[in-house]
C-alpha cells in the first residue's frame, strides 16, 4: 500500500510539472532573421537536467532560447539545437523578464554592482543577500557577486552568466548557467546575437 501511495504521489508530481508550449514564442524577432531561425521555436516537453554541447556543424543564424518554466537554455544554429544548459532564473518577486533581446555586452570577468554578500572580520559570510548599502560589521567588508562569462541582455542588469544552480529559480533576475557549459555558450555567443526568453 505504501508503494502504491508513493507511486501515485510521484505520478501526480510529474503531471503538475508539464506545461503547454506557448505558440509563436519569440516570433517578433525571428521574422527578421531571413527564415534561418524557425518561426515557432519549440520548448522542451520535459526539463533536460544534463547540459551538453554537440555542434553538428550546421549552418544558420546563432540564437538562444531560454525557457523559464523548464529552467533550460538552448543554443541554436538555425533550427538545430547544438547546446543545452541547465539554468536558474529569477525567483518570485525578482522574475527574469520574458521577451526578445540581443546580447549587448560580453565580459569574461564581471561583478555585480547591485548584489553581493557581507563578510565579518574573520571572513565569515554574515549576509548572503546584500547590496552595496547593506550594513557591514566593524572590520568586515561587502563583496560584490562574481558573474563570470557575463552576457548582458538589458541595461537594467539582466544577463546570462555562470552561477549556482539549486534546481529552481533562485537569482535576482539574471539567468545563471551551468558552470560546465557556460564557457562554450560564451565562446560562441557574440554582441548582437538574438536571445528570446519565454515562460
Amino acid at each position: 500500500m505504501k508503494f502504491l501511495l508513493t507511486l501515485a504521489i510521484f505520478v501526480l508530481a510529474l503531471s503538475s510539472c508539464v506545461t503547454t508550449p506557448e505558440p509563436n514564442a519569440g516570433a517578433d524577432y525571428l521574422s527578421g532573421l531571413g527564415g534561418q531561425v524557425p518561426q515557432n521555436p519549440q520548448r522542451l516537453d520535459v526539463a533536460e537536467p544534463v547540459s551538453y554541447w554537440d555542434d553538428d556543424g550546421s549552418s544558420g543564424q546563432p540564437w538562444v532560447l531560454v525557457d523559464l518554466n523548464k529552467q533550460v537554455a538552448k543554443f541554436h544554429r538555425g533550427n538545430h539545437v547544438i547546446g543545452v544548459a541547465a539554468i536558474s532564473s529569477g525567483t518570485h518577486g525578482r522574475n527574469t523578464p520574458a521577451g526578445n533581446y540581443k546580447i549587448i555586452e560580453k565580459k569574461r570577468e564581471h561583478f555585480s554592482n547591485l548584489y553581493g554578500h557581507v563578510e565579518d572580520a574573520s571572513g565569515r559570510i554574515v549576509n548572503d543577500d546584500a547590496t552595496p548599502r547593506s550594513s557591514v560589521p566593524p572590520g568586515g567588508k561587502y563583496v560584490p557577486a562574481a558573474m563570470p562569462y557575463w552576457m548582458r541582455l538589458t541595461n537594467t542588469g539582466v544577463g546570462m552568466h555562470q552561477g549556482f544552480l539549486p534546481g529552481y529559480p533562485a537569482s535576482h533576475g539574471c539567468i545563471r548557467m551551468d558552470r560546465n557549459i557556460v564557457p562554450v555558450f560564451y565562446q560562441h555567443a557574440f554582441v548582437g546575437m538574438p536571445v528570446t526568453v519565454v515562460r
